[in-house]
């Protein structure tokens, strides 16, 4: 008897192993098919999951598979890109050594944690098998995961494919707000890899530091050593995290709302988050026929003439502004750390932990950082601790003084008749303001109503539902959710950003971990019965089609492609590339896809200065009018390039045409033609 109950664990034992090996097998094939496709590139990309996933290990929580290779994806990541940065900065620029040393650190500080837990990564790799491996009908299988991660990477790895698209006339872009907001990133992007800018600065308006929130691009940088392009690395890199947010978001909300169902209606009520524009689909189709299903002729999410402002969040925030890609990811990991260490007790280490990965973050993405550091202050008023210290001390000690360091020079906030509150311009309403200012005062409280309904639908009515229907939410989230309102009210007053739109900064963080409450109570309503299920549907309808129209549209090329810039503009971006200094200043157009700081990763005397005017910068506007007196050679123009330290000057299209009528015979005379396709023409100095 004592000897059959000793072989019972020896067999359970070994088939764990095997399973564990299994699993082992199946991510190794699947990493080996990404090497693949991706060529060297996958080197870093690789590394980062694989960094990453022994990285959570220090975390000190019990995490699952899905989970340790969803975060850490995005932690190491963030791991890869700081220690790659460090490195860049001790010898000036991004190459392979400091892409080395930046895989090699992160890589060595998992190997240790995985060994130190090696009985525990047996265990996480033996249940991974084993769930993915049972009956969909067992209790716990991921399906839902794999369901909700197939459906949107679907449409992910679509659009990334055709976000630049070479031809022979030129690069062309998949969506206009690539073409516009990937521009500044491959401008820093570019100066990284091209152009030795460390420490960092602004590369179109040198001379201030680098306040836009640029690991990134860093990241993207790195890939450029490995052989892969410019454009190639901001697809790659927004394809890693765009694909780890899906999996963090979903399992992130499976913990908050204590549900898969909730968990997976979270994800698609935030990604396909619209308002009521779907309505005018209705006139399009009368207008254009049937014909408008196949390509949509317009974006129901943002209509400004009809005060539709809620762009939906992936086309405002994920494809252009890349650093959300890690933000959100940052905020859902960091946020549910501190959630979980305070529910269970946890002690002081997973405080620590969440508190260094927070005291990272001011270079990745300062509104998440922002959030997570606010959110967390206010739930520690409710839950006090001493191992909270664990958590701010880093935080803020890590934080505090980059972020001082990335702290705009101005504010450059712009009140259009209204009044200021140190600066900040108050704004009632928000963009509501526009109705009631047409309507009447008497009007304000139903314009502001309405304004927010047909923007996002019934997105409010069903988060304050989710407060009263407490019962449906095992993990009483709503408590926990309830500080976030601050993020909706406070910029329904005040203008936090020079451009009042840029408000959605923070209305979408209130946008996101509310959409975990809808999901919470749609996935309530399903469980009470065929009419129940059934307004859940109509109400998901309600939430998600315009945002679905839009998003549809985005990955339509045919009507949403841009071209970024001419044969032309390519040839000579290379040419600068490869034959001008790493250092050298350009007198350029301000035009956003001007191909020099673009392409070339060359710093420009002053660059698209409605980005300027946003990161709060103070002195653009008289570098602009220096810059068009140097293009036109006035006749101050060699007291300006010797101010300015003018290196090389670039007479093309762009500078040519109204208002700055850029002149070649200048030029010609004054300078010494060292490139010329045609089109564009470079002068050396």
């Amino acid at each position: 008897m004592g000897a059959q109950g000793s072989v019972q664990p020896l067999r359970a034992t070994a088939l764990r192993s095997a399973v564990g090996m299994v699993a082992v097998g199946v991510v190794g094939l699947v990493l080996i098919a990404l090497g693949v496709l991706l060529g060297t590139s996958a080197i870093l990309l690789i590394g980062c999951m694989v960094a990453g996933f022994g990285i959570t290990y220090l975390s000190g929580v019990a995490l699952n598979f899905e989970e340790r290779l969803a975060f850490g994806t995005v932690l190491g990541a963030m791991a890869v890109a700081a220690a790659g940065f460090a490195a860049a900065m001790l010898v000036r620029e991004v190459n392979l050594g400091t892409v080395v040393v930046g895989l090699a650190l992160p890589l060595g500080l998992a190997a240790a944690a995985a060994t130190t837990n090696r009985s525990r990564l047996r265990a996480d790799l033996a249940d991974a098998a084993a769930r993915w491996t049972a009956s969909p009908r067992v209790p716990g299988h991921p399906w839902p995961l794999a369901l909700v991660f197939l459906a949107c990477s679907a449409w992910t790895v679509h659009f990334l494919h055709q976000a630049y698209v070479y031809r022979p006339d030129g690069l062309y872009v998949g969506y206009v707000n690539i073409w516009g907001d990937w521009a500044a990133h491959l401008t820093f992007a570019g100066s990284f890899a091209y152009g030795h800018n460390l420490p960092p600065e602004y590369p179109i308006d040198p001379g201030n530091n680098l306040g836009y929130p640029f690991m990134v691009d860093f990241l993207a940088a790195s890939l450029i050593p490995l052989g892969s392009s410019l454009t190639s690395a901001l697809v790659l890199t927004s394809g890693l995290l765009g694909l780890a947010l899906l999996v963090v978001f979903y399992l992130a909300a499976a913990w908050f709302a204590g549900g898969r169902a909730a968990a997976a209606i979270a994800v698609f009520v935030f990604l396909l988050s619209g308002g009521l524009g779907f309505y005018y689909l209705i006139g399009d189709i009368q207008h254009f026929g049937l014909g408008a299903l196949a390509h949509l002729p317009r974006e129901y999410t943002l209509n400004r003439s009809l005060n539709f402002q809620w762009l939906n969040p992936v086309l405002a925030y994920l494809v252009p502004q890349r650093s959300t890609l890690f933000g959100f990811s940052l905020a859902l990991i960091v946020l549910l750390l501190v959630w979980l260490a305070v529910r269970e007790r946890q002690d002081w280490r997973v405080f620590l932990f969440a508190g260094v990965v927070a005291g990272l973050m001011p270079t990745f993405h300062v509104h998440a950082y922002g959030t997570v550091v606010a959110l967390s202050a206010i739930w520690a008023l409710f839950n006090q601790r001493r191992a909270w210290f664990a958590f701010f001390a880093p935080a803020l000690a890590l934080g505090a003084p980059v972020l001082l360091w990335m702290w705009p020079p101005v504010n450059n906030s712009y009140c259009v008749g209204g009044a200021s509150l140190d600066g900040y311009c108050v704004e009632l309403g928000w963009l509501s303001y526009t109705d009631w200012e047409r309507d009447g005062v008497l009007s304000i409280p139903t314009d502001f109503l309405w304004f927010w309904i047909k923007n996002i639908s019934v997105l409010i009515p069903l988060i304050v539902a989710g407060h009263f229907l407490q019962r449906w939410f095992p993990t009483g989230f709503g408590k926990w959710f309830a500080p976030m309102w601050l993020w909706f009210l406070v910029p329904n007053l005040i203008v936090l950003q020079p451009w009042d739109w840029d408000n959605t900064k923070f209305f979408i963080f209130w946008a996101l971990l509310g959409s975990v409450m809808v999901g919470g109570v749609l996935a309530g309503l399903f469980k009470r019965g065929p009419v129940a299920a059934a307004g859940a549907s109509v109400l998901l309808v309600l939430l998600c089609l315009s945002g679905a129209l839009d998003l549809a549209r985005a990955s339509d090329f045919s009507v949403s492609s841009v071209k970024f810039t001419d044969s032309k503009g390519l040839q000579v971006a290379d040419w600068v590339r490869q034959n001008t200094p790493a250092d050298a200043m350009f007198a350029v157009a301000d035009e956003h896809n001007n191909p020099i700081p673009t392409l070339a990763g060359r710093r420009v005397l002053v660059g698209y200065q409605g980005w300027l005017w946003t990161y709060g910068l103070g002195d653009y506007a008289q570098k602009g009018e220096d810059e068009v007196a140097i293009l036109r050679g006035d006749q101050h123009t060699a007291d300006l390039v010797d101010r300015y330290g003018i290196d090389y000057v670039l007479v093309g299209p762009q500078e040519q045409s109204p208002p700055r009528s850029a002149s070649i015979d200048y030029w010609s005379e004054h300078g010494t033609l060292v490139y010329t396709n045609g089109e564009y023409t470079v002068f050396k100095v």
